[in-house]
Protein backbone atom coordinates (compact mmCIF):
# COMPACT_ATOMS: atom_id res chain seq x y z
CA UNK A 1 0.00 0.00 0.00
CA UNK A 2 1.63 3.60 -1.07
CA UNK A 3 1.45 6.12 1.70
CA UNK A 4 -1.08 7.94 0.28
CA UNK A 5 -3.48 5.10 0.08
CA UNK A 6 -1.95 4.27 4.03
CA UNK A 7 -2.77 8.40 4.97
CA UNK A 8 -5.92 8.04 3.17
CA UNK A 9 -7.01 4.98 4.49
CA UNK A 10 -6.12 5.44 8.27
CA UNK A 11 -8.62 8.40 7.67
CA UNK A 12 -11.71 6.51 6.32
CA UNK A 13 -11.35 3.95 8.74
CA UNK A 14 -12.10 6.36 11.87
CA UNK A 15 -15.36 7.86 9.31
CA UNK A 16 -13.34 11.11 9.64
CA UNK A 17 -13.32 14.12 7.55
CA UNK A 18 -10.09 15.64 6.03
CA UNK A 19 -10.95 18.87 7.63
CA UNK A 20 -11.31 17.00 11.47
CA UNK A 21 -7.88 16.01 10.55
CA UNK A 22 -6.36 18.80 9.26
CA UNK A 23 -7.62 20.56 13.03
CA UNK A 24 -6.26 17.66 14.97
CA UNK A 25 -2.97 17.50 12.69
CA UNK A 26 -3.00 21.58 12.92
CA UNK A 27 -2.88 21.92 8.85
CA UNK A 28 -4.95 22.83 6.15
CA UNK A 29 -7.92 20.61 4.81
CA UNK A 30 -5.97 21.14 1.50
CA UNK A 31 -2.65 19.87 2.42
CA UNK A 32 -4.62 16.57 3.64
CA UNK A 33 -6.04 16.12 0.24
CA UNK A 34 -2.33 16.69 -1.35
CA UNK A 35 -0.66 14.01 1.00
CA UNK A 36 -3.98 11.42 -0.01
CA UNK A 37 -4.22 12.08 -3.61
CA UNK A 38 0.12 11.45 -3.38
CA UNK A 39 0.61 15.48 -4.99
CA UNK A 40 2.54 16.53 -1.76
CA UNK A 41 4.43 14.42 0.81
CA UNK A 42 4.23 15.07 4.10
CA UNK A 43 7.00 15.96 6.15
CA UNK A 44 8.84 14.09 8.42
CA UNK A 45 7.04 16.41 11.10
CA UNK A 46 3.94 15.69 10.24
CA UNK A 47 4.08 12.02 9.81
CA UNK A 48 4.98 11.58 13.59
CA UNK A 49 1.52 13.61 14.43
CA UNK A 50 -0.17 11.39 11.88
CA UNK A 51 1.70 8.58 13.69
CA UNK A 52 0.74 9.78 17.35
CA UNK A 53 -2.91 10.97 15.71
CA UNK A 54 -3.88 7.46 14.84
CA UNK A 55 -1.61 5.04 17.16
CA UNK A 56 0.67 3.56 14.47
CA UNK A 57 4.07 3.44 14.46
CA UNK A 58 6.23 5.77 12.43
CA UNK A 59 7.86 2.88 10.34
CA UNK A 60 3.87 2.14 9.22
CA UNK A 61 4.27 4.70 6.73
CA UNK A 62 7.57 4.11 5.56
CA UNK A 63 7.27 -0.01 4.91
CA UNK A 64 5.30 -1.72 3.40
CA UNK A 65 3.17 -2.75 6.15
CA UNK A 66 -0.21 -3.55 4.89
CA UNK A 67 -3.27 -1.66 7.06
CA UNK A 68 -4.20 -3.59 10.32
CA UNK A 69 -0.89 -5.51 10.09
CA UNK A 70 1.35 -2.58 12.13
CA UNK A 71 2.72 -4.73 14.44
CA UNK A 72 3.74 -2.59 16.89
CA UNK A 73 0.65 -0.89 17.17
CA UNK A 74 0.66 1.88 20.49
CA UNK A 75 -2.48 0.89 21.10
CA UNK A 76 -4.48 0.16 24.83
CA UNK A 77 -5.96 -2.95 23.20
CA UNK A 78 -5.85 -5.38 20.35
CA UNK A 79 -8.24 -7.81 19.67
CA UNK A 80 -7.98 -10.89 16.93
CA UNK A 81 -9.68 -10.63 13.39
CA UNK A 82 -12.53 -12.43 14.72
CA UNK A 83 -12.99 -10.39 17.87
CA UNK A 84 -12.48 -7.08 15.27
CA UNK A 85 -15.55 -9.13 12.95
CA UNK A 86 -17.97 -9.12 15.82
CA UNK A 87 -17.25 -5.50 17.18
CA UNK A 88 -17.46 -3.67 13.50
CA UNK A 89 -21.14 -5.51 13.33
CA UNK A 90 -21.73 -4.27 16.70
CA UNK A 91 -20.62 -0.55 15.67
CA UNK A 92 -22.89 -0.97 12.35
CA UNK A 93 -25.98 -1.80 14.90
CA UNK A 94 -25.31 1.15 17.39
CA UNK A 95 -23.78 4.11 15.69
CA UNK A 96 -23.69 6.03 18.85
CA UNK A 97 -21.29 3.60 20.29
CA UNK A 98 -19.16 3.98 16.85
CA UNK A 99 -18.67 7.84 17.96
CA UNK A 100 -17.61 6.85 21.03
CA UNK A 101 -15.38 4.71 20.10
CA UNK A 102 -13.91 6.65 17.74
CA UNK A 103 -12.99 9.21 19.96
CA UNK A 104 -11.42 6.97 22.27
CA UNK A 105 -8.16 8.26 21.79
CA UNK A 106 -9.07 11.92 23.23
CA UNK A 107 -9.03 9.77 26.58
CA UNK A 108 -6.45 8.90 28.75
CA UNK A 109 -4.71 5.51 28.53
CA UNK A 110 -6.06 4.34 31.49
CA UNK A 111 -9.82 5.02 30.17
CA UNK A 112 -8.99 3.16 27.00
CA UNK A 113 -7.38 0.34 28.57
CA UNK A 114 -10.98 0.06 30.27
CA UNK A 115 -12.78 0.31 26.84
CA UNK A 116 -10.69 -1.94 25.68
CA UNK A 117 -11.04 -4.73 28.78
CA UNK A 118 -15.46 -4.07 28.09
CA UNK A 119 -15.55 -5.18 24.47
CA UNK A 120 -13.26 -8.30 25.36
CA UNK A 121 -15.76 -9.59 28.03
CA UNK A 122 -18.62 -8.22 25.43
CA UNK A 123 -16.84 -9.94 22.81
CA UNK A 124 -16.17 -12.64 24.79
CA UNK A 125 -20.27 -13.11 25.91
CA UNK A 126 -21.17 -12.81 22.30
CA UNK A 127 -18.79 -15.44 21.25
CA UNK A 128 -20.58 -17.72 23.84
CA UNK A 129 -23.89 -16.97 23.34
CA UNK A 130 -23.91 -17.95 19.00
Amino acid sequence: MSLPEKIRALRKERDWPQRLVASKLNISRSAIGKYETGKQEPKEEILHRYAELFNVPLSYFTDNTPIGETGEQKTAYRTSNGDLQTIQELLQKVPKLKQSLLNLDQYPLKEQQKAGEFLETFVSGLRKSR
